[in-house]
């Protein structure tokens, strides 16, 4: 069940490095315009993969926990 849980943690702070969410506005302002369109895409496709694997390891844990 740990590696469940760390493995959900894990998912989670990668989606939140890909999709900007531990910089300040200038640097997300900065981020935007040094990405091309394509790359903003291709992030978010990625991030948003990591947030539901993210989810499903969470879930995964805590149907571990209630069967426990």
């Amino acid at each position: 069940m740990n590696f469940l849980i760390t493995a959900g943690l894990v998912c989670l702070a990668i989606t939140g490095l890909l999709s900007g969410a531990f910089t300040t506005g200038y640097q997300q302002r900065g981020n935007f315009y040094a990405d091309s369109k394509d790359d903003r895409a291709s992030k978010k496709v990625v991030a948003n993969g990591f947030f539901l694997a993210g989810l499903a390891f969470l879930a995964a844990a805590g149907i571990v926990y209630l069967f426990n």
